[in-house]
């Protein structure tokens, strides 16, 4: 029988600390676990105990590295020591949990985990902190914690890294229905004639299985066929469809609030207010911790949780202006060399380093680049397996990880040297609709900016931990560059990108002339993981100019966001006027920040609250939302077609217009090299018919983009002069290897045919097309002359237009002369007349 220690104790029925601080110092923790960091931890700690233990919702924010973990911990050990109720410790993933458990037991606190018989009687008795992660509680089938009435009651939830527990959130909340499943091409059948009024030759790619072609389902469609969608939906989860099953629960009942999204690949129906409510275990909880790094903007609590603006606004934080070194270097911008290619291609071949090279990427396919140079290639099979020799100290490859900008903890030696290789792109069908309507808007910056952050924060996880960082990629680039952009980083991270720019000046400068540019690159990496004293002095001084005070993007984006949520809950509620009001509200206010795109979309969204009372007065709205930005649907009737010319003199004049708006010539060649990289073929078709404009607009012609604004017609089309056109239908996605023009691409070009004849009768017209192979499969043809512009003359017409570009480095770019201009361009074979003539090959076979 044990010893009965507590009857001889001289403080008999001594209770619990309940201050986290002085939890801290009663555990259990390993001999290597010191006193918190003070003043930190201590502070932040103190702060929540007096201040914010008994608000219902607070956000934690502070940098990377400085313990937000324990902090949590801490926080959900004081409730339960107070005898608050159930404590839940929410991860991102199993792995971040696995690591939240690892450094409860190193601290000496007490957690447990679901088992086989599900909740364990510590959680639900208040006893101890139950760690999980996002998946098991956020489920439409979660037999834990239940969903709507059968959720169980939870009193104390943290959501750890709560910006990625979003969209582990809404991708649980949302039907992702994959192409093989008979339910996408019932669906697909009864919105077929919807989504072709929207865009036959995309609905004919759809039905090809073209993974890039996406089509929304218009709002007025959607809302008639609403019994037909239940009925085929419910089938499907009756069946046990799992793309179905998963989620029926959540959204059966708020069908007609939600928005679908076709893709040759398969179809997203998503909420437009996520279903919070149905996941009551959270939503019901007295109190909710919200942990963060120092993102810029918080604006997305707003939208998808429903947080209140005050929340956003008093954040539990630390005021320290940043925390660990990161030279951030923009091979680019040192020289034009230093391309993205030539720096994977070298870099993706080191072995055997002194320390972790770690390189992040967008996706599989720049993933397959570095695997294919010997990069270890990293996955969720073996990604435990791979920290783990970062960890000991093996690093005989560089490794290499698709799209993990958050959740992989690289601390010290595991990662001296930090790639991220290009920009951070969306997923889900559903967000790459919404950013071909509105390029460039505040939610798609803010989404943006959030990305990069979470992936520099990767690598330097303490106040003395320091890193290189390789920024790669001429989209990322100019990303970073983009004025609009810059504020929705952190001030952390914005200074530390202001001193990567001032690097690649100096580095320019102060180039040795026996070096090439690659050993003056090596030169400063060298300085950064060296600790040369001059540049840790150099980097502590600009950091220590930071300004904190520089909120307006939030505020904004904040205000924007709240009309949102607020028309959103009107229209929820039958309140349809309300809900068009408050979005009017929202124009008035931000019409000067709002871009022409922006003021459609919200036109849009206004007609779609009218319509549900009104359908004359919603779709008079809509016709107006689609004259506004003609990415929008597509009225049935009732738009007016508006035709492009280009008049005598105006092309000198687009051309000057265009580049006098940069400031400096770096700006205005980061932003071509970026239309140029998406000029190849094997590029997304929205991205490369986007930069094919961008690049007519570069040449002083008036463009647009027939089949995206009309739904109809050529990909893009170019008014080269007077009276004349250059018709352009583009075949990006199709492989270097075919070897002829297919019968349905032929059908689907005369048909483009018809429509320029029937809008602009009687013009002069180049009909040409965008494609590896000039041959023509015998069962086809086309009903005119058509001219093709394959690989080499693609490059070599790439390769003047960037050269055109560079001979105005020396230029003052808000006075360009006429006749500078015009000689550039016939020296570069870009006039109307020899564009056709030295970049495309001879005309083919006529049907």
């Amino acid at each position: 029988m044990p010893i009965n220690f507590e009857k001889r104790s001289p403080n008999k029925g001594t209770e619990k600390k309940v201050h986290p601080c002085e939890i801290y110092d009663t555990l259990d923790r390993n001999a290597n676990k010191g006193p918190l960091r003070v003043p930190v931890q201590n502070a932040v700690l103190d702060n929540w105990f007096v201040n914010y233990r008994n608000q219902r919702d607070v956000i934690l924010k502070l940098p990377t590295g400085e313990g937000k973990t324990l902090i949590g911990l801490l926080i959900l050990q004081s409730k339960i020591n107070q005898k608050k109720g159930s404590c839940l410790y929410i991860c991102p993933n199993k792995y971040l949990a696995d690591q939240v458990r690892i450094q409860a037991d190193e601290f000496g606190i007490h957690h447990c985990a679901i088992n086989e018989n599900g909740l364990p009687e510590d959680f639900i008795n208040g006893e101890k902190i139950l760690i999980t992660h996002a998946q098991i509680v956020f489920n439409g089938r979660s037999t834990n914690f239940g969903i709507g009435q059968d959720s169980i009651e939870v009193e104390n939830i943290l959501l750890d890294d709560a910006h990625s527990c979003i969209e582990i959130i809404k991708t649980a909340s949302k039907f992702r229905i994959p192409r093989s499943s008979d339910c996408y091409h019932e669906l697909l059948q009864i919105f077929g004639d919807a989504l072709k009024s929207q865009g036959a030759g995309t609905y004919a790619d759809i039905c090809n299985e073209s993974k890039s072609a996406i089509l929304a389902v218009p709002y007025w469609e959607w809302e008639s066929k609403q019994d037909e969608v239940i009925q085929i939906l419910s089938k499907y989860n009756k069946s046990m469809d799992k793309s179905v099953w998963f989620v029926w629960d959540l959204l059966k009942d708020n069908l007609d609030n939600c928005t679908a999204v076709f893709s040759g690949a398969g179809i997203e129906i998503s909420p437009r207010l996520l279903p919070m409510e149905m996941f009551g275990a959270f939503y019901n909880a007295s109190h909710r911790v919200f942990m963060s790094a120092t993102i810029s903007n918080d604006s997305f609590f707003i939208r998808d949780l429903g947080l209140t603006k005050e929340v956003i606004e008093m954040p539990l934080t630390f005021d320290k202006k940043w925390s660990g070194e990161k030279m951030v270097l923009i091979p680019s911008l040192i020289d034009g060399s230093l391309t993205r290619e030539s720096l994977v291609n070298w870099i993706g071949k080191w072995r055997n380093t002194n320390y972790g090279v770690v390189a992040i990427t967008p996706s599989n396919w720049h993933k397959k680049i570095w695997e294919s140079l010997g990069s270890t290639a990293v996955d969720a099979s073996n990604l435990l397996e791979e920290v783990e020799k970062l960890k000991l100290g093996h690093f005989p490859s560089p490794v290499v990880m698709a799209a993990k900008y958050d959740g992989v903890d690289l601390p010290d030696n595991m990662c001296r040297i930090l790639v991220i290789d290009s920009l951070p792109i969306t997923e889900t069908i559903t967000e790459k609709y919404i950013e071909c309507c509105i390029p460039n808007s505040t939610f798609t910056q803010i989404k943006t900016a959030q990305t990069i952050e979470q992936g520099l924060g990767r690598a330097v996880r303490g106040e003395k931990d320091y890193c290189v960082v390789l920024l790669l990629g001429n989209d990322l680039v100019k990303q970073i560059r983009f004025k609009g952009s810059r504020p929705y980083l952190s001030p952390q991270t914005r200074k530390q990108i202001d001193i990567g720019l001032d690097l690649a000046k100096y580095a320019r400068e102060d180039m040795d002339e026996s070096q090439n540019y690659i050993q003056m690159l090596i030169s400063v990496i060298n300085q950064g993981l060296g600790r040369d004293e001059s540049w840790k002095q150099f980097y502590i001084s600009n950091m220590d100019s930071i300004d904190l005070d520089d909120s307006r993007s939030t505020e904004i984006s904040d205000e924007m966001l709240i009309q949102e949520r607020k028309a959103e809950c009107y229209h929820s509620e039958g309140k349809h006027t309300d809900a068009a009001n408050a979005i009017q509200v929202l124009l008035d206010k931000h019409s000067a920040t709002l871009s022409k795109e922006e003021r459609g979309w919200y036109l849009q969204e206004m007609s779609r609250y009218l319509y549900a009372q009104n359908r004359v007065e919603g779709m008079a709205m809509q016709v107006n939302a689609h004259r506004t930005n003609k990415r929008l649907f597509l009225p049935p009737e009732g738009y007016q077609f508006t035709k492009i010319d280009l008049k005598a003199h105006e092309r000198i004049e687009n051309i000057k217009s265009l580049i006098g708006q940069y400031d400096e010539f770096e700006d205005f060649l980061v932003y071509m090299d970026d239309v140029f990289s998406r000029l190849v073929f094997g590029v997304k078709s929205e991205r490369f018919e986007s930069a094919v404009d961008e690049l007519g607009k570069l040449l002083g012609f008036n463009t647009e983009r027939p089949d995206s604004n009309w739904k109809s017609g050529p990909d893009n089309l170019w008014a080269i002069k007077n009276g004349e056109y250059l018709f352009i239908e583009c075949k990006s996605e199709v492989l270097l290897t075919r070897a002829e023009i297919l019968k349905d691409e032929t059908g689907q070009f005369n048909n483009n045919i018809a429509w320029f004849k029937r809008f602009y009768p009687g013009a002069k017209v180049v009909y040409s097309i965008i494609i590896p192979t000039k041959k023509v499969k015998s069962n086809t043809g086309f009903n005119e002359s058509v001219v093709v512009l394959r690989e080499r003359g693609l490059k070599n017409l790439v390769s003047n237009a960037r050269a055109f570009v560079l001979g105005f480095k020396n230029s003052d770019l808000k006075s360009l002369s006429d006749n500078f201009i015009h000689q550039s361009i016939h020296q570069h074979n870009l006039d109307a007349d020899g564009l056709i003539e030295y970049y495309f090959e001879s005309t083919l076979l006529v049907n």
